[in-house]
């Protein structure tokens, strides 16, 4: 008998066991419509309003949806691919080879995206894997450092999805995978095949996603992750401490007190800190692919400020703003003498850029890592953590 028979015998007679990739989502289009249906469900998380949900709803309807939704599909226009949102896109790619891996391995698994805002659902990804003949769910929310309000939102949705859907079997989460090896070298990877040298003067910023310092008193770990991550992924790149930093960016609104040192001011003391040689990498390690917060915040935020303080400019950065209360305006926060640095430095470094068509040079002074987003390297770190929930030994 061959390999590929004893596979598939294999395979129909093992219980099916169902994966489901979970991410926050993104709008259905890159129009005011969309983003303002996408964020409405979004804001209205209980895990994401910041005040009583009646006192939020009203706020949120009357004063912040029209502003908010105008900006952020500016926003989402500018990084809009021909497949839609990369989000999906990239997620959707890990899915099918995801399925692929697990059908030459001749494993009963079946693999679904799930976002918990937007389509597709994970309401939808339980519907489709109990139609499938799944007899245990498997939920990934992909992010490596998991918090209250990105792990938790994808676990209520989950529940949410298996009770409507009545669906019986077991469901397990895979909490995280901060250290895991194989992430920890595909994240080291990545950077290294981006062009960075310790050896050459270059610097490493890890910039991860913020979070409430409420959650973290009431016992969120996220913190500890991040810095795990961090020196795990320096100690594989062999790395001395002075030459790294960590920051955070994508501070929700003013009214909280959240985890920093902010990415903003970071960015500024790192380049006012610059000598003559060596660039500044920068990698967001807890974003699994490339989504709004990397492919538009750091091309047309985050690095304008970093190369007009580097210039000398007179920038304000004491503070990161509130995703809230920024349009969009003034987002490098430079003063009109160096506006010209801006404009140059968004022409050069457009979204699409960083998907793919642009290699850094040797005398770029700002380097942004992509996320691991659909490649080899990914799939083999996503089959990894999977392995002890769905039988596979590799």
């Amino acid at each position: 008998m061959t390999d590929k028979r004893r596979r598939a015998q294999r395979r129909s007679r093992a219980p099916k066991i169902g994966v489901i990739i979970a991410n926050t989502g993104t709008p259905a289009a890159p129009t005011r419509k969309a983003v303002k249906k996408y964020l409405s469900q979004f804001l209205m998380d209980r895990r994401i309003c910041p005040m009583p949900r009646p006192v939020w709803w009203a706020l949120l309807h009357l004063h912040i949806l029209g502003k908010r939704s105008k900006a952020s599909a500016e926003k989402y226009e500018h990084i809009w691919t021909a497949e839609g949102s990369p989000l999906i896109a990239y997620t959707e790619a890990l899915e099918r080879g995801l399925n692929d891996y697990y059908a030459e391995q001749g494993l009963p698994v079946v693999v679904r995206t799930g976002m918990s805002y937007g389509k597709p659902s994970i309401k939808q990804a339980v519907r489709e894997l109990k139609e499938a003949g799944c007899t245990k769910l498997v939920v990934l929310p992909m992010y490596p450092q998991p918090a209250f309000s990105t792990f938790g939102s994808v676990a209520d949705a989950a529940e949410r999805a298996v009770r409507r859907a009545r669906f019986k079997g077991e469901v397990v989460y895979v909490e995280g995978y901060a250290e895991d090896p194989v992430y920890i070298g595909a994240v080291a990877a990545s950077i290294r095949n981006a062009g960075f040298s310790e050896e050459a003067g270059d610097r490493l910023l890890f910039s991860f996603h913020s979070i409430p310092l409420k959650d973290i008193e009431a016992g969120d770990t996220y913190e500890l992750q991040t810095g795990a991550t961090s020196l795990a992924v320096a100690g594989e790149l062999g790395l001395d401490r002075r030459s790294w930093t960590i920051s955070y960016q994508s501070r929700f609104d003013k009214g909280r007190t959240w985890l920093s040192p902010f990415t903003r001011p970071t960015l500024v003391r790192l380049a006012q800190a610059a000598g003559e040689q060596g660039r500044l990498f920068m990698v967001c390690p807890n974003f699994s692919v490339d989504c709004l917060e990397t492919l538009y915040d750091i091309p047309f935020e985050l690095e304008p400020l970093y190369l007009a303080a580097l210039a000398g400019a007179d920038v304000d950065a004491d503070e990161e703003p509130g995703a809230l209360e920024n349009t969009g305006r003034a987002e490098s926060r430079c003063d009109a003498a160096h506006a010209d640095v801006v404009r140059t430095v968004r022409r050069k470094r457009a979204a699409v850029a960083y998907r793919g068509a642009h290699a850094p040079s040797d005398d770029d002074p700002f380097v942004y890592v992509p996320c691991l987003n659909k490649s080899k390297a990914h799939l083999r770190v996503l089959t990894h953590v999977l392995g002890p929930y769905v039988g596979d030994a590799r």
